[in-house]
């Protein structure tokens, strides 16, 4: 009868174990909480121009997207370029995107545009997008 009555426990302490530790995996995943990406085999491309990343990208129903670079002085964050920020306009649905430099109007100082996010008004008619920097 001990012996049945100590399996009867190790079973149950057994049990509660992976529960508990199926639990902990479960909120583990779901809070993110390792962020290691499965290695795929991805479609990556180089992008000409663009040597110190994406600030910010936005991409359109159609395909394009819209890309900030040049960064600097942002919330102390080490800045890898000292170079004026740009805007790039990107079609993903081509087999090989290619950034074109989206010339800037108005009177905005080029030497110091700094940008940091992107908006993109697209009209009722969806033929014309309007940008919009933070």
């Amino acid at each position: 009868m001990a012996a049945v009555k100590k399996v009867l426990i190790a079973a149950t302490v057994a049990a509660i174990a992976a529960f508990f530790g199926h639990a902990f995996l479960k909120i583990n995943r779901l809070s993110l909480a390792s962020r290691e990406m499965p290695v795929k085999h991805l479609k990556c491309h180089y992008l000409p121009n663009i040597e110190y990343g994406a600030e910010d990208i936005t991409v359109l129903k159609d395909g394009l997207a819209f890309l900030s670079t040049g960064l600097h002085d942002y919330l102390d964050m080490p800045s890898f370029s000292n170079e004026p920020g740009k805007m790039y306009v990107l079609d993903l649905l081509h087999p090989k995107p290619t950034p074109v430099e989206l010339q800037i109007k108005g009177e905005l100082d080029l030497s110091t545009f700094n940008p940091h996010g992107i908006s993109v008004y697209t009209d009722e008619a969806g033929e014309t997008h309007h940008g919009f920097k933070a």
